[in-house]
């Protein structure tokens, strides 16, 4: 019988003489790939490399998750044994109250006692001595007892000073409680939705895994012939209200713009119009940097038609310096406008306020970049922004990133432009995940547009910062 269930068990295999028959074609035919199909091999593995690279990425978002996870159980675990202290220390107080209260009570009898015999005495002094030497007697006893009652009525004011002194301090430990009580249960809050966030990254973990790994299973498709390859949209990362040539401009490297283009003073006069309306003193801005030389005298017309000068160079490596302290760029690679800057109907009570930025909406978690070089003045919560970053970029211009889920620099430290500052989020007062943006000059706010459509007067010099963003 166990021949018989070899025999069946081994018929469905095919022999090794036909193995390796199969494989030498298999070898012939590989032998023979075009050049199509190496391209496709070439595509794939690259598609494999990169998916591999983005687990990674999710995988070490989960593990700073779980590290943060297991510091806020730890913080948690003292909080715990400072309330168990605290406890301890309420219960030796409520003790110490009742002894001072027992003290008080035995000090009042004791008193009463001794005014009681003091009266016995006075009565028997009567009924012995004679008239004279009664009152005698009874003069040195009243003195006697009146000295005794002021000696007991100071033991019972200290000691009633005693019981009021453990009551407060029993108030102020109860006190603490309540608030150790309250950020116990914050942290408790914040452990879970850390936990939360981790599992939620090791789903997308395994989620992009299983994905890649279909997706490698599967073969690449073929090149795209040349009249299957379309034009993709015209659109700057990072930049709001390009005009289409800029835009195509934008999407090359930075080097690829020419050093020849020119620039006309009369464009430079609407690119400082522009920053006078945002409220910068462009003069003081433009001397800083060299931009304008000192210069004077009358004006004298010229006959004929007047030329268009156009900037030097060192003038307009000047101007380029200048514009790089700009926060002409955006703080997100990719994002839509869902509230503008201005008066608007407010998201949560609808009453019309006016609004101090531009909403721009992305992912949860997405980047959130530095729109110029300057330094860190603020990194923390702040009522209605929840977490907030703000930046002095100089000459009186600063920018706010609020609304973020984390940040990631801290205050008094030196960053560049495009430089990551925190992760998008939706703390504070805020009807969902975006990052309210903010540019204040003067220590008033701006429209962050008029820095944004910058790019439409001296394309030259701003598009290779927007597309650097």
């Amino acid at each position: 019988m166990i021949g018989d269930l070899w025999q069946k068990g081994t018929a469905g295999f095919p022999s090794a003489p036909s193995i390796v028959q199969a494989a030498g074609t298999a070898l012939g035919l590989g032998g023979r790939l075009n050049a199509i199909s190496v391209s496709a091999l070439g595509i794939a593995m690259a598609a494999v490399a990169f998916a591999g690279v983005v687990y990674l990425r999710h995988a070490d978002h989960a593990v700073d998750a779980q590290l943060a996870a297991s510091r806020i159980e730890s913080a948690n675990i003292d909080l715990q044994d400072q309330l168990a202290s605290l406890r301890d220390k309420v219960a030796a107080s409520s003790r110490d109250l009742s002894a001072a209260q027992a003290q008080v009570t035995a000090l009042t009898e004791e008193m009463r006692a001794k005014l009681q015999q003091d009266a016995r005495q006075v009565t028997a002094t009567d009924q012995i001595g004679t008239k004279g030497d009664k009152v005698t007697q009874l003069s040195t006893a009243l003195h006697q007892a009146e000295a005794q009652r002021a000696t007991l009525a100071a033991r019972l004011s200290k000691a009633e000073a005693d019981l009021a002194d453990q009551q407060a301090r029993q108030n102020e430990l109860l006190g603490q409680i309540d608030q150790w009580q309250k950020r116990l249960e914050q942290l408790s809050s914040d452990r879970d939705k850390l936990k939360a966030r981790v599992t939620d990254l090791e789903k997308q973990s395994a989620l992009r895994h299983a994905t890649q790994a279909v997706a490698a299973a599967q073969p690449a498709p073929a090149p795209a012939t040349p009249t299957e390859t379309q034009t993709p949209p015209a659109r700057v990362a990072g930049v709001l209200n390009v005009p289409a040539p800029q835009a195509a401009a934008a999407a090359q490297p930075a080097a690829a713009v020419a050093p020849t283009t020119q620039v006309g003073h009369g464009t430079i006069d609407q690119f400082a119009r522009v920053l006078a309306s945002a409220g910068v003193d462009v003069r003081q801005l433009f001397a800083q940097f060299g931009v304008n030389q000192a210069a004077g005298g009358p004006f004298i017309p010229v006959r004929g038609p007047a030329p268009n000068p156009t900037l030097s160079s060192d003038k307009l490596a000047a101007l380029k310096a200048m514009i790089r302290t700009l926060p002409v760029a955006a703080p997100l690679t990719d994002f839509d406008v869902s509230s503008p800057f201005g008066v608007r109907g407010d998201p949560e009570n609808g009453h019309t306020g006016f609004h101090t930025g531009i909403d721009l909406t992305a992912p949860y978690d997405s980047p959130v970049y530095s729109t110029a070089p300057g330094t860190v003045t603020f990194a923390g919560w702040r009522d209605d922004y929840g977490k907030i970053v703000e930046i002095d970029h100089g000459n009186g211009i600063a920018t706010r990133y609020a609304h973020l889920h984390a940040f990631t620099v801290s205050v008094g430290q030196r960053v560049g432009v495009h430089q990551q500052v925190g992760y998008l989020g939706s703390t504070g007062r805020a009807t969902g995940p975006h990052v309210h943006y903010e540019v204040v000059v003067n220590g008033e706010p701006q429209d962050p547009e008029k820095f944004f459509n910058l790019s439409r007067y001296v394309p030259a010099m701003t598009v290779p910062v927007a597309a650097h963003n």
